[in-house]
């Protein structure tokens, strides 16, 4: 009896957390640092990061390390050669066992290259690591406005009920209205209207909802089963906007998409340089040793005897002429250096622009807010105002119907600023590579 019941208890316990593992209850900052550890394109850009630092590892083994090959080789002759002598016949010549060991060293004395390929693979770590950055940024701004995308569409099936429970009720006034004969069949039939308008709507804001549910699940990295749960609202609150000035500084000294391109600059300047190299000669230094044994099967593995050599020396590659690639490959480098530094001066431009656009957006919605707030309260009185007009006889169905449209509206105006706002200003963030939350 006692282990049914423990293994009742056990069973309820993982029922427990396993549905506590599908309900998220998650806030902003808790979205972010999800993402940043299990969003799965942010975790590709970090392996990138990784591999080339990886490559700076393998440019210095290249560039400045010693290289040093061993090689054993046995062969087993399963019949020696003849050799045919003349007046004396024929003999069998060779051994049966034959068995080679040597080892050659090289180490890099000069080449035009030799510190060259480890720039280049630094300064592409460099820009790994910025690109690390960049999609940590981006990634951010991508939650922020998925977080807020969903606040919106909670908040859009939030109002669709509302309007329709207020649609429900108006229609059952109607009604009442009719079978009184205090109301029109007419104003009956605009409010059933009105009411049978409001079912889709509520179904296709529902199904905004789910849809930004998923962006947001996709972006944290989770299985799309998973439950997420944000008691947050949409709520306009003022974030307070840097100078334009020394906001605009900060874009084009901080951001870490112009910190790439200017290192990309870089790479392809050295990259020329390295092209340029291989006109110079290479010293290379060498060391061979070798052994090696010929016996017969007689004698046995350990007694085999080995005759040793070794030697050192230089060698010099000079190149004379190779049908002008090099020449061909200079150009091609110097080329696309000229190609990242218009492409380097392009995007500076269009930073700035995009900078300012945002700024000004920002300011226009701050002032669209405010007076979507004022005719939410307005057209809200309307609404109360037409609702008590028409159950006492004094207005019409039609005043309720407008009524009811314009405050709907009205509130969904001031969502989509509130909406706007923050996703202007997440990408703003993302300008000024501010990656707090």
């Amino acid at each position: 009896m006692k282990l049914k019941i423990f293994i009742i208890l056990n069973i309820l316990s993982i029922h427990g957390l396993i549905q506590g593992q599908n309900n998220l209850q998650l806030n902003l900052e808790q979205c972010i640092e999800i993402a940043i550890k299990n969003n799965y394109s942010h975790k590709q850009a970090i392996l990138l990061k990784e591999k080339a630092y990886e490559l700076v590892d393998e440019a210095y083994g290249s560039a400045l390390y010693p290289k040093i090959d061993g090689t054993i080789q046995y062969t087993r002759a399963l019949e020696l050669p003849v050799v045919v002598i003349e007046n004396f016949g024929s003999i069998r010549m060779g051994s049966e066992n034959t068995m080679n060991l040597s080892i050659r060293a090289e180490q890099p004395i000069f080449t035009g290259a030799m510190f060259l390929a480890i720039r280049v693979a630094e300064t592409y770590a460099e820009m790994s690591d910025k690109a690390a950055n960049f999609s940590e940024a981006k990634l951010i701004s991508n939650v922020k406005t998925a977080y807020y995308s969903y606040l919106f569409a909670k908040d859009l099936v939030e109002l669709s009920e509302m309007q329709l429970n207020r649609a429900e009720e108006n229609r059952r006034n109607a009604k009442s209205m009719y079978d009184a004969g205090l109301a029109s069949e007419y104003d009956y039939i605009r409010a059933d209207v009105q009411y049978q308008n409001f079912l889709p709507a509520l179904t296709e804001s529902k199904n905004t909802l789910k849809l930004a549910k998923n962006n947001l699940t996709i972006l944290l990295g989770y299985d799309l089963r998973i439950e997420i749960e944000i008691s947050d609202s949409l709520t306009y609150k003022e974030i307070p906007l840097p100078d334009f000035e020394t906001g605009l500084t900060e874009v084009m000294g901080k951001n870490t998409l112009l910190k790439q391109m200017e290192l990309d600059v870089k790479l392809k300047d050295l990259a020329a340089s390295y092209e340029y190299t291989k006109h110079f000669p290479e010293l290379v230094a060498f060391a061979n040793w070798q052994t090696q044994s010929t016996e017969n099967d007689p004698r046995d593995f350990f007694d085999w005897r080995y005759n040793t050599s070794s030697s050192i020396g230089l060698t010099l590659r000079v190149p004379i002429f190779k049908g002008f690639t090099i020449n061909s490959k200079v150009e091609q480098a110097e080329i696309d250096l000229k190609r990242s530094e218009a492409n380097f001066n392009q995007t500076k431009l269009e930073m700035q622009n995009n900078y300012e656009s945002i700024v000004l957006q920002i300011q226009k919605i701050e002032e669209q807010i405010s007076a979507f707030i004022a005719a939410m309260e307005q057209t809200q009185k309307g609404y109360n105002i037409a609702s008590k007009r028409f159950v006492t006889g004094l207005g019409t169905q039609l005043e309720v119907t407008t009524a009811l449209l314009e405050y709907s509206s009205a509130r969904i105006n001031y969502l989509k600023a509130v909406l706007d706002y923050h996703t202007y200003h997440a990408q703003l963030q993302f300008l000024l590579d501010n990656r707090s939350y």
